[in-house]
């Protein structure tokens, strides 16, 4: 009965959050519009906002289309490749790791090329964006650890 329970309550979750983003992203767009202009940033504030909700649908794909690209994207033959579905990375970040470990299928690489063709490069730099944002965020931690042995003192 629990596991009924909290799976209405997760598919509650989803509609309360579906409901709220539809009501909010109006405001929010124009609230972001007049802000970019005001602050005389229109070009590069709005271009920026809308990239990084392009990669939070992305990311949201990536989440909640994992085992379907897993399934889809590798090659059947592959046992070691980069998984995707995590919610944390786009699709595009998988698709360069799989791309550089030659496990894509056909239409794994086929997307690999379609993105390619839109932006150069598309996937092996969202890969790289990837690695470069795991080394901040240690990078970031080493410095919390310095700083916290510094206030045991």
């Amino acid at each position: 009965m629990t596991t009924v329970l909290k799976t209405i309550g997760a598919v509650l979750s989803i509609v309360l959050a579906l409901v709220l983003f539809v009501a909010v992203t109006p405001f929010a767009f124009l609230w972001k519009i007049i802000a970019s202009i005001k602050r005389k940033t229109f070009d590069i504030g709005v271009s920026h906002y809308l990239i990084e909700i392009a990669a939070s649908f992305d990311q949201l794909g990536n989440a909640v289309f994992g085992g379907f690209f897993n399934w889809l994207c590798i090659a059947k033959e592959m046992q070691d490749h980069y998984r995707f579905g995590d919610k944390d990375e786009t699709i595009s970040e998988a698709l360069g790791w799989n791309d550089h470990l030659n496990t894509l299928s056909d239409f794994g690489k086929g997307l690999v090329w379609m993105l390619g063709k839109l932006d150069r490069d598309h996937c092996k730099k969202a890969m790289q964006s990837g690695i470069d944002k795991a080394k901040q965020k240690v990078s970031y931690y080493e410095t919390l650890k310095v700083v916290a042995q510094w206030q045991d003192r």
